[in-house]
């Protein structure tokens, strides 16, 4: 110390030179933070891997902001239009606007629903900002200018509006909360000091270690991408300007004290410093260590707190170098005009109150514990995370959101997305059938209004995606092939009936019958030629002839008899196989139409195996599948070409059966003219030459249609013999048909268990429809590996049941994906709903955290200053109850009075960290006080520390309390719970637990002990008394 004191100037010549450096060089840091923002959470939370991969999906940069035009009766026609013109003009400006995806009715009528309120009152225009290297009150100014026109009122709100005009607030109050801090600390010190140099010389010092600190934190929020909130100036405001006044009033105390004691200058600086000083140190240590555990915090904004730990560094080297140069210099006038040199007087209330406390420790910890500890077990953390309504209808930009939030709902405003990232494209079959079924299981959760998807893009399920839509179709179709299976059946049964009840043996007869007639006829011809060249030879054997005719005449009369009997079976026959032909024609073309059928249907089941995850397993299923395929198998060798053949045949044997009829009908007409010449023969010799020609000449001509006639009943045995080769086959068919049948009939009732199954199942052709490439391109990414879903939520997106909503949206997520294809892919929550949950769930784990590392460190330091154990157990008792108590005071005053949602989210922790890290301070000047009286008994130390020291303390939590309380005006309601929750819990630290329950609980043990000794001599005296 008496080296500083020597190279005192140098060492202030340093301080002016480095503080006047870092000041200049320092960046805006207020200009970072609109450019950057605050992050909320950090880089692993769901949220956060959410938004970046919402990023990769995103083809153009920027964040979500809304304008929203409002008239309370109702937007006219005509204002209608100059809003249209004014979104037009903004639109034809958007590259140098940075403006891109702009929504709005004028241009897309079809969103008109869901842009303009149901009153008329409302409406909103949606687009995409990119703020490139500017400021947002720039932006503002060009989107005013094009709204100038505008008639109604309008708001620019969204992420970048509502951010800007919250970091406007928080700086403001920045701004007010110094200057009051400032007048605060003034006329305190003026009234503790009776001094007007005093004040301003303690908040020169404290403001020297303020704009070091705050130089070096800027160089690291600016190159080191050191973490940044809208609390870290003022949180870095209140500690160095609170605690670094706490010191220098416990350092001038000291300091005029030392001087009253006629010790000169240096000796009293030196006495200061080992007294006070070490004191003080202790003190910078907690502060240090409970702002350090702040690095172990996963929340940036909790992190950003370290910046005091940068802080008090400075703060402490300040006190060891430029404030023994302030009191070297300035010695008795650092106190003047006041001439009292004496120190502080002895404080009558802690007095009492810690002499009451040793002289009645039983009670006083009985009655406190009765008070504090229902506090203690009562407490409850129940947090508001709506920056918005913090802001109230002060700003535009969260007075536009409010009106969005009354005519669309909070939930419409600021939706939930659910994002999925795979390694391989999702614009399959299978992979939306787990879209679809995400989806659905996201509708039904308790607490989510709508839900839009690439299968579901206006929230309601296209029926055509669906199996229990495209069976219904299928289950009549199947139903009517079945009916045309019976029917081709009955067909081919009657075909093969008439095939089977032919006798083709008489066939091969009738062609032997027609041979031996066509060579009886050549020997007939023969003889009535000799009997013709016998007449013309003038033979006188007439009566031989004449015997000769009337035999041929007798076989005539038979043969024309037999050729029509024959004539008739011929026709039956023809007309037999005319109605077979039919028959089998038809069935041949359905057998056809049967097997295409079955390619299909093959094709539709191998699809449903494919969708119904179940198929495997599913015995109806499989044997379908196995009916099916045998049946195909054995219409195979039906083809067209095997059709085709068996018709030439068929036409072949029509052809004979004609040439047959015709033939027959020739050798008729012939026997006909034979008998008549056989007549005229008989009737005159004379005529006989001419007759015989006659007869010999048709004669010829049956003989000719006799040969003819057995041709083609050779090709009618040919065909016949094919027909009966397909009646075969016709049996083989027909098996085949009831089979097919029989299956059909099961592949009905199978599926039709599908028509109220919601199994999902996209055709081919949907997949390259242009309307559904639209509902893709919204939904997913473009080389269609990431995909989105839109959630509303029903309640207010930061209240507790939303959040709640969310924790069951990130296990139905995760639950949805577990087991299917996409049971690999990244997935997480955005939107304010999902970074709130995040930020719940992260807030409450760097409580836990900092509460331990932080009771830990502060129980390490006051072991190393008491050395003894149970008094740092004490007072760090006392310290906890002091935040409970805080915190139960807040919930009650914010919560059930006031009707609030609920306590700031950053409330708890800093409240903990500074009412710990600063109460802990009180307690090290108290305690180090006591220690300088071990030649005392403990109760009579702490009673008289206790006088010592109380009204530094009380001073001390008076200038602290005071300052967060500036807070209050600034208007945000953070900061003023925080201000509230401080200054409870050092009132109650202050002036109940340190001055009451640590005495007590100091007294307690000797307390005990006579307890129990006078009871064993009360119990020895009775034993006296009856021997």
């Amino acid at each position: 110390m008496k080296t500083i004191i020597k190279r005192r100037w140098a060492i202030f010549a340093i301080w002016l030179i480095a503080t006047i450096l870092l000041t200049a060089i320092q960046p805006d840091i207020n200009a970072i933070l609109r450019q950057k923002g605050q992050q909320g959470t950090s880089n692993d939370s769901p949220s956060a891997i959410a938004d970046q991969i919402l990023k990769k999906m995103e083809t153009t940069k920027g964040t979500n902001n809304i304008i929203v035009f409002y008239d309370k009766h109702k937007i006219s026609n005509d204002d209608m239009k100059k809003i249209g013109d004014a979104v037009k003009a903004i639109s034809d400006d958007s590259s140098e606007l940075g403006i891109a995806d702009m929504i709005d009715p004028f241009s897309i009528p079809e969103a008109k629903s869901s842009l303009i309120s149901k009153d008329g009152t409302t409406l909103m225009v949606s687009f995409k900002l990119d703020k490139k290297a500017r400021e947002i009150d720039d932006i503002k100014k060009q989107l005013d200018s094009k709204l100038s026109k505008v008639p109604v009122e309008y708001y620019l709100s969204g992420e970048d509006f509502i951010n800007n005009d919250y970091l406007k607030a928080s700086q403001a109050g920045v701004e007010k909360s110094a200057a009051l801090t400032v007048i605060f600390i003034l006329v305190v010190l003026i009234l503790a000091f009776r001094s007007v140099v005093t004040p301003f010389i303690s908040l020169i010092a404290v403001a020297f270690s303020y704009l070091c600190s705050m130089g070096i934190a800027a160089q690291l929020i600016d190159k080191a991408g050191f973490p940044i909130t809208s609390l870290t100036q003022m949180l870095l405001i209140l500690i160095l300007f609170g605690i670094g006044t706490d010191y220098n009033i416990l350092l001038f105390n000291r300091f005029r004290e030392e001087l009253s004691h006629d010790n000169s200058i240096d000796d009293s600086i030196v006495i200061t410093y080992k007294t006070a000083g070490k004191t003080i140190a202790y003190s910078i240590l907690t502060v240090f260590i409970a702002f350090l555990a702040l690095v172990f915090a996963e929340s940036p904004i909790y992190k950003s707190g370290v910046v005091v730990v940068i802080g008090v560094t400075i703060l402490l080297l300040e006190i060891l170098t430029l404030t023994p140069f302030i009191m070297k210099v300035l010695g008795k006038k650092l106190f003047w005009p006041s001439k009292n040199v004496l120190g502080h007087k002895e404080n009558k209330f802690w007095g009492k109150t810690s002499s009451f406390g040793t002289k009645h420790p039983i009670i006083t910890v009985v009655v406190l514990l009765l008070i504090i500890g229902p506090m203690v077990y009562l407490h409850q953390e129940k947090l508001n995370f709506d920056t918005i309504g913090e802001l109230g209808n002060k700003y535009p930009s969260s007075k536009g959101f409010n009106i969005v939030a009354e005519h669309f709902g909070k939930g419409q405003a600021m939706p939930a997305t659910v994002v999925i990232e795979n390694n391989k494209t999702l614009d399959n079959n299978e992979s939306l059938a787990v879209i679809d079924d995400l989806t659905e299981r996201l509708k039904s959760i308790n607490g989510v209004k709508q839900v839009s998807s690439a299968t579901q893009p206006q929230g309601e399920p296209i029926a055509g995606f669906y199996v229990d839509s495209q069976m219904g179709s299928v289950t009549d179709g199947i139903s009517k092939t079945q009916d045309g299976v019976d029917q081709i059946n009955d067909g081919l049964k009657l075909a093969q009936e008439k095939l089977g009840s032919a006798d083709f043996s008489q066939v091969n007869q009738m062609v032997d019958g027609t041979a031996k007639l066509q060579e009886g006829m050549t020997a007939l011809t023969n003889g009535l030629k000799q009997i013709q060249s016998g007449i013309d030879g003038g033979s006188s054997n007439s009566q031989t002839i004449m015997s000769g005719i009337a035999a041929i005449q007798t076989n005539l009369s038979k043969m024309s008899s037999g050729v029509a009997v024959l004539a008739d079976n011929y026709g039956k026959m023809q007309a037999g196989y005319a109605e077979m032909g039919t028959h089998y024609q038809g069935a041949a073309q359905a057998l056809l139409g049967v097997k295409s059928a079955l390619t299909q249907m093959q094709t539709m089941v191998d699809a449903l195996g494919s969708s119904y995850s179940n198929s495997s397993n599913d015995t109806n299923y499989l044997a379908l599948k196995q009916t099916i395929d045998q049946v195909s198998s054995s219409l195979s060798q039906i083809t067209p070409e095997g059709i085709n053949t068996l018709n030439e045949n068929y036409n072949a044997v029509t052809a004979g059966f004609a040439t047959a009829n015709n033939n027959l009908a020739s050798m008729s007409s012939g026997l006909s003219q034979m008998a008549d010449g056989l007549k005229k023969l008989e009737d005159g010799l004379g005529k006989a030459s001419s007759g015989i020609g006659t007869i010999v000449t048709n004669m010829n001509s049956v003989t000719n249609g006799l040969g003819q006639m057995k041709s083609g009943q050779q090709q009618l045995v040919a065909g016949l013999n094919g027909f009966s080769t397909f009646g075969q086959k016709l049996s083989e068919v027909n098996g085949g048909l009831q089979q097919i049948s029989a299956g059909l009939g099961k592949t009905n009732g199978f599926l039709t268990q599908f028509n109220t199954s919601k199994t999902f199942f996209i055709p081919k052709e949907a997949l390259t429809d242009e309307n559904f490439k639209k509902s893709l391109d919204v939904f997913m990414s473009n080389d269609r590996k990431i995909t989105k879903m839109t959630i509303v939520l029903e309640n207010d997106p930061y209240s507790k049941d939303a959040l709640n909503t969310i924790n069951k949206i990130n296990k139905a997520v995760s639950n949805g994906l577990k087991g299917t294809n996409l049971s690999h892919a990244m997935s997480g929550v955005s939107g304010p709903s999902a970074t709130t949950n995040d930020m719940n769930d992260i807030l409450s784990r760097d409580l836990n955290k900092a509460t331990t590392i932080v009771i830990i460190g502060v129980l390490l330091v006051l072991f190393l200053v008491i050395r003894s154990f149970w008094t740092p157990v004490f007072i760090t008792a006392s310290l906890l109850g002091a935040y409970y108590t805080a915190m139960f005071i807040i919930n009650y005053i914010f919560i059930d009075w006031l009707g609030y949602a609920g306590i700031s989210s950053f409330v708890p922790f800093f409240s903990f960290i500074i009412i710990v890290a600063l109460g802990v301070d009180y307690s090290i000047f108290l305690m180090m006080r006591y220690k300088e009286y071990q030649q005392l008994s403990p109760k009579e130390a702490i009673v008289l520390a206790s006088r010592h020291t109380g009204g530094v303390i009380i001073s001390a939590v008076i200038i602290l309390g005071g300052t967060f309380a500036t807070l209050m005006p600034s208007g945000i309601i953070l900061l003023g719970e925080l201000a509230i929750a401080v200054i409870t819990g050092l009132v109650v630290l202050c002036f109940i637990l340190l001055p009451v329950f640590l005495p007590a609980m100091i007294a307690l043990p000797e307390a005990l002990a006579h307890l129990f000794s006078r009871k064993k001599e009360d119990e020895l005296s009775l034993e006296e008394k009856v021997i």
